[in-house]
């Protein structure tokens, strides 16, 4: 399973579309922090989980059953890199084997 994180924003969504070029739906996790704004990727048939960069226990649940993950930076100026650490201590605890980072435009 792949996850993306972000993935109601613009970059989340276009990564999405793109993987159910070359993957099933199932496959693909879209960790959000408002599951209610990723209904239509769930319409879609991708696993939609809870995934708050600021509420860490979220994160491990849902990285749950994935091998990779896109870590899609946070906007918020100030909590970055607790937030990135948090995301990547999950994804270690869930057994992520790849970690792939976009930073912030500009």
């Amino acid at each position: 399973m792949i996850a993306v994180t972000g993935a109601t924003g613009q970059l989340g969504r276009l990564v999405i579309h793109e993987l159910l070029k070359t993957q099933p739906a199932n496959s693909i996790i879209a960790a959000v922090r408002s599951p209610e704004k990723a209904e239509d990727l769930a319409d879609l048939g991708v696993v939609v989980r809870q995934a708050d960069y600021d509420q860490p226990a979220t994160l491990a649940t849902a990285f749950n059953g994935a091998k990779k993950l896109l870590l899609i930076s946070s906007s918020e100026i100030g909590k970055r890199a607790a937030q990135h650490s948090a995301v990547i201590d999950a994804a270690n605890a869930s057994g992520i084997t790849l970690i792939a980072y976009t930073s912030l435009l500009h």
